[in-house]
């Protein structure tokens, strides 16, 4: 039960950052954006794919393309 509870918990998560991910005004994030945002909140790249409906392949391309992950290392 308490199993349930959590897979619940994790899915409502998602979705409220998926959420919160949309802009105020009507123009969507792009999907660079969209991983930026959550890879900087330290979210892994599985779960950025799962919660932006692509593959992990496609995030850790994007991460590595779009130089959001040399950033994120340069920072620290």
């Amino acid at each position: 039960m308490e199993q349930e509870n959590l897979e619940s918990t994790n899915r409502l998560l998602k979705v409220i950052i998926a959420l919160m991910l949309r802009p105020k005004d009507d123009r969507p994030l792009s999907l660079k954006q969209q991983v930026e945002v959550l890879y900087n909140l330290g979210i892994r790249p599985a779960e950025i794919a799962e919660i932006l409906g692509k593959t992990s392949g496609h995030i850790n391309k994007e991460l590595s393309v779009s130089g959001i992950r040399k950033k994120r290392k340069n920072e620290d």
